[in-house]
């Protein structure tokens, strides 16, 4: 997953490099094309609430605003390593621990703790991210699950 994520960062650079090299012009106006730092200050209330509520007590080590698929996202970095990213509403979107640790309990649907407690017991979510399918959930010993929209069990990727 953390692979998958470099890489497609690295693609995302990449084309906004190809872009601007093709473009007239490339100015500081064009903000829709680079990642922008803002004061934590600027993150949605439902943001801040998520924060306060799961991470209560670190610090945010900084906010970028950038675009992933020419959506708008908050880039949280955390002190502890944690990273999340919220959508342009505020809502997260993924929340990523160091390898090895867990996110905080609670963020994970329920239907999918109970899946995880059945099938996976003692394995921690190390990683979940909204999808336009469901979730996608890494578990500490990297393994990938799949799940719909409602929770439901879909596949593990990557075998």
């Amino acid at each position: 997953m953390e692979r998958f994520k470099a890489m497609r960062k690295w693609f995302v650079l990449l084309l906004m490099c190809m872009s601007c090299s093709t473009l007239p012009s490339c100015s500081d106006d064009d903000n829709d094309m680079r990642d922008v730092a803002v004061s934590p200050e600027r993150l949605p209330k439902v943001s801040k609430d998520f924060l306060s509520e799961y991470y209560h007590g670190v610090k945010i080590s900084s906010v970028v605003i950038d675009y992933d698929d020419n959506v708008m996202v908050y880039d949280v970095d955390l002190a502890n390593g944690h990273d999340v990213t919220f959508g342009p509403t505020g809502e997260w979107v993924e929340v990523d621990a160091p390898e090895g640790e867990t996110i905080p309990s609670g963020i994970v649907p329920e239907i999918i703790v109970n899946y995880l407690d059945e099938y996976y017991s003692g394995y921690g979510v190390n990683d979940i991210t909204k999808t336009g399918l469901g979730y996608e959930v890494e578990l500490v010993n990297n393994l990938d699950l799949v799940f719909d929209s409602q929770g439901n069990f879909l596949y593990i990727e990557n075998l």
